[in-house]
């Protein structure tokens, strides 16, 4: 995770991604799927506007742990959303993406690699109140390491509030007022 990335690594792994989208496209099209075809325009639009949204964020360090996280083999696959129009987080850049790395070192080890296991991670604002939600589905086990890690992750910055069982967990980061 903490692999130093260059442009052109960043150009050779976008590259994969968008010929691997356009074959898809262009088997559903020998197929004759057009409703197929239509639907994977669609994904891939949103997609890209939710990229955007990342990076307007203006959380550098946040965004490219995000963004490249896929780029070498790990336990479970990672989406991530921003549902609200949030103009700067660039203040909580070096504390979130620190807290996410150390989430991510602790619930690696704790996943049954046998199973698909999916981490979406969401970022919301209501006026004041910035929240980051992990939601992670498939097959935990150790959920005692993830309850004793987590009940230690309150901070000057961020408290945590989390529910977990075998199957999915919620862990929710809410910004402290100031």
């Amino acid at each position: 995770m903490d692999k130093k990335w260059t442009v052109l690594d960043a150009l050779r792994h976008s590259r994969h991604d968008w010929l691997n989208r356009l074959q898809l496209v262009k088997a559903h099209l020998s197929l004759g799927s057009t409703e197929r075809v239509h639907e994977l325009i669609e994904e891939f639009v949103g997609e890209s506007q939710q990229e955007a949204r990342l990076m307007n964020l203006k959380t550098p360090l946040f965004a490219e742990l995000l963004l490249t996280y896929s780029w070498e083999p790990q336990p479970c696959s990672l989406e991530y959303e921003i549902l609200s129009d949030i103009h700067t987080l660039s203040h909580l850049d070096e504390e979130l993406t620190a807290w996410t790395k150390r989430f991510l070192s602790v619930l690696h080890p704790c996943l049954d690699q046998r199973e698909e296991n999916h981490l979406c991670v969401t970022v919301d604002q209501e006026e004041e109140d910035i929240r980051f939600f992990f939601d992670f589905r498939g097959k935990l086990t150790s959920i005692e390491k993830m309850t004793q890690w987590l009940a230690k992750q309150d901070s000057s910055v961020f408290s945590v509030s989390y529910s977990l069982d075998n199957e999915e967990g919620s862990v929710a980061l809410q910004l402290k007022e100031k």
